[in-house]
């Protein structure tokens, strides 16, 4: 579907999608699947980006064999940080390409003396992009507004956040 920013489509999600993994579970592991169907739309896309529900399934495994990156968002908490050495174990366990996956910080809260002990030791580990997005209002706003935050608060910090952050990602993705 064609939205109301200039190159920007959207298949939205419904519920069909739970019945992609157990449509892929039939398949008996064909884990490259949606690769497959992603390698048609290179000539026509920049960038495809899939958004994945939490957890572990046949869905997640096929995105995971299909993503150039794994781009993880993580909040500086405990159970993000749970979350975040579960995805690291899975990609082991799996076999996968670990130099895929990589993360940045959102949500964050450098008030919070827990967020920057968090970002600093999850830094060593050499996946997270340095930029990160801030805990903001205007952050929050994007769906009360349903557009990206430069359609309605363009000068703001958080909109520079994000600029900052999507330049650092682009660099880290096409060198």
């Amino acid at each position: 579907m064609s939205t109301d920013f200039e190159l920007l489509y959207v298949i939205p999600a419904d519920n069909d999608t739970r019945s992609f993994d157990s449509m892929l579970e039939e398949m008996k592991g064909n884990k490259n699947r949606l690769k497959y169907v992603l390698k048609q739309l290179e000539k026509d896309y920049d960038f495809v980006f899939i958004d994945c529900h939490p957890g572990f399934s046949a869905l997640s495994e096929n995105i995971f064999n299909a993503a150039d990156i794994v781009l993880m968002p993580v909040i500086p908490s405990t159970l993000s940080i749970r979350t975040y050495n579960m995805v690291k174990d899975y990609f082991k366990e799996k076999d996968l390409d670990n130099s895929k996956m990589m993360c940045f910080f959102t949500m964050t809260d450098l008030r919070k003396n827990m967020h920057k002990e968090i970002m600093d030791e999850l830094y060593k580990d050499k996946r997270f992009f340095q930029n990160y997005i801030p805990y903001l209002s205007d952050v929050e706003k994007m769906g009360i507004h349903k557009a990206p935050i430069m359609e309605f608060a363009n000068s703001s910090y958080a909109a520079s956040c994000y600029r900052e952050l999507w330049t650092e990602i682009k660099e880290g993705v096409l060198e």
